[in-house]
């Protein structure tokens, strides 16, 4: 005979019970997190690859590895916690050169041999334009780019989602804060680009803006490897702009501001946010670099009266050893999209794959990265995320950044 003993239903067991009912639900997602894999997807039981394709060793190397840094720093800070819905994230990084070949060759391998859950980075606008066909055709998400082209947001894509400073907002906000500062009327500008897609992209912006204001926009194109800028300064020169502005890698525009320099040029500069790093800043004189500014919608770590996001990326940076690259906006940026992706990641819960994360992203997103950044937000037609910026210059004294204003002060720029 079996006896079968009813307990009493009291106050306390009912908590018991809730609290039994909590950990079994909490128990049953671990499981199935555990559970899961799909290798195909890059995922497995107990991790997430994830694809970054940027320059290590070439031409773009002083700008991109601290963005690669920045990322690794993000990712190593989510995994010390526990990982994205009990995964780690594991960074697979490959090496492009700055060649746009070896892009489209590192891109087929993370997609198809090595598969990843998505991937970001891609620093080289030629080679993003060369593979939006391929991406936009594609089940591998692209979250995060170091440079943004008109191919991957014209029109917006559920494949592809920007993760860096606009070029036409920095054409906007540069032109309007100068002509605004120096109280111009039809100005005179010469924009100095690398001959990539990016650089004559960025140009194109450059000339829109300065004619809104009655002026003239003279495109001066230079070299990636230049050794020379003589040409481009003897140019500037004959033309006699009011302000002049830079698109490309740290080399030629060291180069051309030293030249400028030499030839007693003291013209107004601003560059794209990818310049406005203390590398560049440390291999000018104060008088050469005094001149140049960045339009940003990244915040450097020393800027002081930043929200709390920035002193935390700021201190877990010393702790990782990546403490020189805290006020380098490219860190900053690595940094911002790292936190882009996990989010992202963890919005689809314990089964993550491509298909998932695709179709979750395409209903639009927001990231508060807490004054890391100016505000993120993706709708489903606008992919472009980060869409205010600010002035920085660089204080030699105190060897840290100025920052103009609020992010917010000149939004009436950008249209």
């Amino acid at each position: 005979m079996h006896i079968r003993t009813v307990m009493p239903v009291t106050r306390n067991s009912r908590k018991f019970l809730k609290h039994l009912a909590a950990a079994c639900v909490m128990g049953s997602v671990a499981l199935s997190a555990q559970a899961f894999d799909s290798p195909s997807d890059g995922v497995r039981s107990d991790s997430i690859d994830w694809g970054v394709l940027m320059d290590l060793s070439g031409t773009a190397a002083g700008q991109q590895v601290p963005w690669v840094r920045g990322i690794q720093a993000y990712m190593r800070k989510v995994n010390e916690a526990g990982g994205v819905n009990g995964r780690k994230i594991n960074l697979l990084i490959e090496d492009d050169r700055y060649d746009a070949s070896r892009v489209r060759i590192n891109f087929e391998k993370l997609a198809n041999q090595t598969p990843v859950l998505g991937m970001s980075g891609f620093g080289s606008t030629s080679a993003q334009v060369a593979l939006m066909p391929t991406i936009r055709r594609g089940k591998v998400p692209v979250v995060g780019t170091f440079a943004i082209t008109r191919a991957g947001v014209e029109p917006a894509t559920p494949m592809y989602y920007n993760g860096y400073c606009g070029f036409k907002q920095m054409a906007q906000v540069g032109t309007g804060f100068f002509v605004e500062r120096l109280k111009l009327k039809a100005p005179k500008v010469v924009t100095v680009h690398m001959d990539v897609a990016g650089g004559k992209e960025y140009a194109d912006y450059v000339a829109t803006e300065v004619a809104k204001y009655g002026g003239t926009s003279t495109a001066l194109p230079i070299a990636v490897g230049a050794a020379d800028a003589t040409s481009q300064v003897q140019a500037i020169i004959a033309m006699k702009p009011d302000f002049v502005t830079v698109y490309g890698v740290p080399t030629p525009t060291i180069l051309l501001m030293r030249t400028m320099h030499q030839y007693g040029l003291t013209i107004p500069t601003f560059s794209i946010t990818q310049l406005g790093t203390p590398n560049i800043y440390s291999a000018l004189t104060p008088e050469i670099g005094g001149n140049l500014y960045s339009m940003s919608c990244l915040t450097p770590g020393d800027i002081t009266d930043a929200g709390p996001g920035v002193k935390e990326m700021a201190t877990l940076a010393d702790k990782y050893g990546y403490g020189e690259y805290k006020s380098n906006v490219n860190y900053v940026g690595g940094w911002v999209v790292g936190q882009m992706v996990t989010e992202s990641i963890a919005r689809i819960g314990a089964e993550p794959t491509r298909a998932k994360l695709v179709e979750s992203m395409d209903k639009g997103f927001e990231v508060d990265t807490k004054g890391v950044s100016s505000p993120i937000k993706f709708t489903r037609d606008d992919h472009r995320g980060m869409l205010s910026l600010r002035p920085y210059s660089y204080d030699y004294a105190t060897k840290s950044y100025k920052a103009y204003g609020q992010y917010s002060d000149f939004e009436k720029y950008i249209k």
